[in-house]
């Protein structure tokens, strides 16, 4: 998977997400960098890819509800096959409890409600170029990890997030498929570990919506079982 991704996670403190995000809250990046805390948030809660975000996310709040619907990419492969999801929505409660727990929340909303001044509806298209992103979240983590050897790219909130996803017991292989924006049950075989999985740090939300049904791969009974023994090993560990 690259050495900016997969590998660098085993390298990152539990807490480096939360660590990447109070750097970047700071006056200095946030001048520098104004369109970076919005995709970092994505980033955190979807493990979306830099494409989707150079693309345009869509982002809406009411009622103490975040909506954060997402354009797929990778939906065909070479072969004119169906690949990926089209689209996908997220929904996520909101509310200052959960904003403290994940301050990716309330920048979203953030977002929202600004644009409900001029719009007249709580709703925002999130957009970052890739390119940019990737060399500022690189630049980021130097910062944040001067030690670190591996870099730090936006693809490894996508492998953390799947890496929370694996170490959920009580999350099917159907439900994160869902929410990596998969349209087979085994491809989240390719992302993270759930050695490396931090249910803390993942946000669970309400409900996430795709356009296209999950297919079940005779593959995953396989990946199924290496979760199950994973987790088993984990409870056993002394606290």
């Amino acid at each position: 998977m690259g050495k900016t991704k997969k590998p660098a996670l085993k390298s990152l403190a539990p807490t480096w997400r939360e660590d990447m995000w109070k750097r970047a809250s700071q006056p200095d990046w946030q001048q520098s960098r104004p369109q970076l805390l919005p995709a970092l948030a994505l980033l955190w809660l979807t493990g979306c890819r830099p494409r989707e975000i150079q693309d345009g996310v869509s982002v809406a709040w009411r009622d103490n509800l975040l909506v954060i619907e997402i354009a797929g990419a990778k939906c065909i492969d070479a072969g004119h096959r169906e690949r990926g999801q089209p689209r996908r929505r997220y929904a996520f409660r909101t509310g200052p409890d959960d904003e403290r727990a994940i301050p990716a929340l309330g920048i979203l909303r953030l977002c929202a409600v600004r644009a409900e001044t001029t719009t007249g509806l709580a709703r925002c298209v999130v957009a970052h170029d890739a390119d940019y992103l990737y060399n500022s979240v690189v630049a980021l983590g130097r910062e944040v990890f001067p030690k670190m050897r591996t870099r730090v790219s936006p693809y490894c909130f996508r492998h953390q997030l799947a890496s929370d996803l694996k170490s959920d017991p009580d999350l099917s292989l159907e439900e994160a498929a869902k929410v990596m924006g998969h349209l087979s049950d085994y491809s989240i075989g390719k992302y993270g570990h759930a050695v490396h999985g931090r249910t803390g740090g993942r946000f669970k939300a309400l409900a996430v919506e795709t356009s296209r049904p999950i297919k079940h791969s005779p593959k995953v009974d396989r990946l199924a079982r290496f979760k199950i023994a994973s987790a088993k090993r984990r409870s056993q560990k002394p606290s």
